[in-house]
């Protein structure tokens, strides 16, 4: 009987396997061949027709993928499983984001309860007050049936009042209201066309009136919609279309801003008499502008230069007339200098902390106590320093931390430290005893300690013979004897690294008996902008290399073997997974891409195409559109080959990266694929670029997304239901 069991088992299990290759293989898009010459090349493209999303048949493709990629993941076992798990550990936590604190050390911060699916905003008049709920965001709209979440707030200076975004369902643009703290009312002014994550919101030091960035052509879902933004003030008590306009392309002629940049204020002290203007891109550096703070209230001001993109300040901080900044001019690893705002001697200003052979530095506060600084090693190490009367000492931290924020919150220096297996802890500087005190906030906001996981920071020698640092997460006592799955990400672009950061679905990986892998590729900021550099634009080929030179690496040292590899990224990270498996397909078992760039020949079509060409080039000259091409996973797939089962998600809504993308990607990959191997597309009709889930879709997606990689990888628990 129980032989009976297992034959009917092993049926069931050989049926869902072939429904998985019936559902998303057997109604396939078909070809249509479009053919673009560029510098006398032909690229011919069979799915160009995918790019028009509006259209019916398109629309009906994308709804039938759905079903089909539903009906398979549903069918994965273990998956409800991995929600349940998630809850379960979330009883037992609550979650915070946004902190910021006021100089008279009032705390405004987002908390989301272990019974709530989005964050409320919360307040402590002290740090051992007893906190009060502002506003939670599911009553701002009763009569709508769309679910509200806030995205972004800012306490005014003498934290009376304080600007909240509220975005809806998969909207990425939000209006903003103001709430009056002593009263907890909302009042009735109503702003519209925000984007506030770019450029944020900067009170004024009246504490009636702010900053924030105005697109005027907000949610068109066109080419237009990020164009021409404007930076504005904003009066309480006006109408919202009486807004000051400060800077912008149409206001500033005389200044070169180009209808995708973003004109962006940066006012940071009430006590100083400078407001910056900034061009925001997608380029860690900026051109940049001052005027006062009168002249920028009477509407009469000019703006004058500060600095330029060319002096690769990544941050500043303006004292009086003094201007402290990190900069990699002449330091790939990055200098603290010093100048002021009378000569403005950028090209050979004061040094106050030289350039580090091994380590970068990362963030900088500057006091009266002297300059506080962060450096990493290899984005995983983090110290600590203290730079004053022209002397550094290094800070001992409480424990080894991966990375450390640095905050003044009045005249008291906060440092937030964090790692693989440590959810934020705070501590104040003693400057009586030169060490670090807790600084208890939140207490006892992790529960979970993670003994039971441990960290190996490896370095592995890439193709062109760079170190590349790879991270890992396991169990502790597992035995690495080439049959461990793993789930393995990476990112590689902006600068922007891979932080060390203690998310409970991937160490829920991990506990599930895997190997959470991060390699640290270059276009990434882990080890400085030479390491960005690396990995841009002509050279954007060694981020994918790096990836798969890790991937050996694991495999040649026994920690796991082809057949068990899962790989995951998403945006433009994307091009480091798409890349991967069009040009290393034996080497993975399963793909997860999220809304990634995919199709790069074609970026700049999309909605942020001109700010995306800033970063990995343009097709409009030849040395651009070369490396386009090279990092085109839609071009690079190759007709009857053996693709690795490949889980692809996108956002109609989304102004960051196309869904087209995705879709034509999908659609390329399942007609050249040859493998049982399912090819799987969701698309989310209901959602953008997936920065802000609620709880419950958080859940839902992590654990979706983890049973596909556990199911790929051979995991007995995570099998197709008998």
């Amino acid at each position: 009987m129980r032989g009976n069991n297992l034959i009917m088992g092993q049926i069931h299990k050989i049926f869902f396997i072939v429904l998985c290759i019936c559902l998303v293989n057997c109604k396939k898009a078909h070809k249509h061949t479009a053919i673009d010459t560029y510098f006398g090349q032909q690229i011919h493209d069979d799915y160009h027709y995918l790019e028009n999303i509006n259209d019916s048949t398109v629309v009906g493709w994308i709804m039938d993928q759905n079903t089909r990629t539903q009906n398979v993941l549903y069918g994965i076992s273990g998956r409800k499983n991995l929600i349940v798990k998630q809850n379960n550990n979330n009883k037992r936590n609550y979650v915070i984001s946004k902190l910021q604190i006021t100089d008279d050390h009032q705390i405004f911060y987002l908390k989301r309860n272990s019974i709530d699916n989005v964050s409320r905003l919360y307040y402590r008049k002290k740090i051992n007050d007893t906190e009060v709920e502002l506003f939670n965001p599911i009553y701002f709209d009763s009569e709508s049936k769309s679910e509200y979440q806030i995205n972004y707030f800012k306490p005014n200076w003498d934290g009376s009042k304080i600007v909240i975004s509220i975005m809806k369902d998969g909207d990425e643009y939000s209006q903003m209201i103001i709430l009056d703290v002593k009263t907890k009312n909302i009042l009735p002014d109503r702003i519209s066309n925000c984007k506030p994550t770019i450029g944020g919101v900067e009170w004024l030091p009246d504490n009636n009136s702010f900053y924030y960035s105005h697109f005027p052509n907000a949610n068109k879902k066109n080419k237009q919609t990020n164009l021409n933004s404007k930076a504005v003030i904003y009066t309480l008590g006006t109408n919202s279309n009486d807004k000051k306009e400060v800077f912008s392309k149409e206001r500033n002629p005389e200044i070169a801003i180009k209808p995708e940049d973003f004109p962006i204020i940066d006012f940071s002290d009430p006590k100083s008499q400078y407001v910056i203007g900034k061009i925001g891109e997608s380029s860690p550096y900026s051109n940049s502008y001052y005027t006062t703070i009168d002249q920028l209230y009477k509407n009469k001001h000019t703006w004058t230069p500060l600095f330029e993109k060319t002096h690769k300040i990544k941050n500043y901080k303006i004292v009086g007339d003094n201007v402290f900044f990190i900069t990699a001019s002449g330091s790939p690893n990055f200098k603290i200098c010093k100048t002021n705002m009378h000569t403005k001697n950028f090209d050979t200003p004061e040094v106050l902390v030289a350039e580090k052979n091994n380590e970068i530095i990362k963030y900088f506060i500057a006091t009266k106590e002297g300059i506080f600084f962060t450096t990493v090693i290899n984005g995983v190490q983090a110290k600590l320093y203290r730079y004053f009367d022209g002397k550094q000492t290094e800070i001992s931290l409480p424990k080894p931390a991966a990375d450390i924020k640095l905050y003044t919150h009045g005249t008291k220096v906060i440092i937030a430290a964090k790692g693989w297996l440590n959810k934020t802890k705070r501590y104040v500087y003693r400057h009586e005893t030169e060490s670090l005190a807790p600084y208890n906030l939140f207490p006892d906001q992790q529960i979970d300690t993670f003994d039971d996981l441990m960290v190996e920071e490896l370095i592995v020698r890439s193709k062109d013979g760079v170190e590349i640092p790879l991270s890992l997460v396991y169990k502790k006592g597992t035995k690495l004897e080439g049959n461990t799955p793993v789930l393995m990400r990476a990112y590689g672009a902006y600068g922007v690294s891979m932080v060390p950061n203690s998310y409970y679905p991937f160490l829920l990986y991990a506990r599930e008996g895997g190997i959470y892998a991060v390699a640290h590729v270059r276009g990434g900021g882990e080890k400085g902008d030479s390491w960005y550099k690396g990995g841009h634009k002509a050279t954007k080929p060694n981020s994918w290399k790096d990836f798969i030179a890790c991937t050996e690496y694991l495999i040649a040292n026994k920690y796991t073997s082809k057949g068990k590899i899962a790989i995951w990224s998403g945006s433009a990270g994307g091009i480091v997974i798409g890349r991967a498996i069009t040009e290393r397909p034996d080497l993975y078992n399963a793909a997860i891409i999220d809304r990634g760039m995919l199709n790069t020949i074609r970026l700049e079509n999309g909605i942020n195409g001109a700010n995306s060409a800033k970063e990995f080039g343009s097709v409009k000259d030849s040395i651009g559109f070369k490396a386009l091409l090279e990092m085109d996973s839609y071009h690079h797939i190759k007709d009857n080959t053996n693709y690795p089962a490949t889980l692809i998600t996108t956002g109609m809504n989304d102004t960051r990266v196309p869904s087209w993308q995705s879709m034509k990607f999908a659609a390329r990959l399942q007609k050249a694929n040859i493998s049982d191997n399912p090819i799987l597309l969701k698309t989310e009709f209901n959602s953008g670029h997936g920065l802000q889930f609620t709880k419950n879709k958080e859940f839902e997606t992590m654990a979706t997304a983890l049973s596909f990689a556990l199911w790929q990888t051979g995991h007995p628990e995570y099998q197709p239901k008998e």
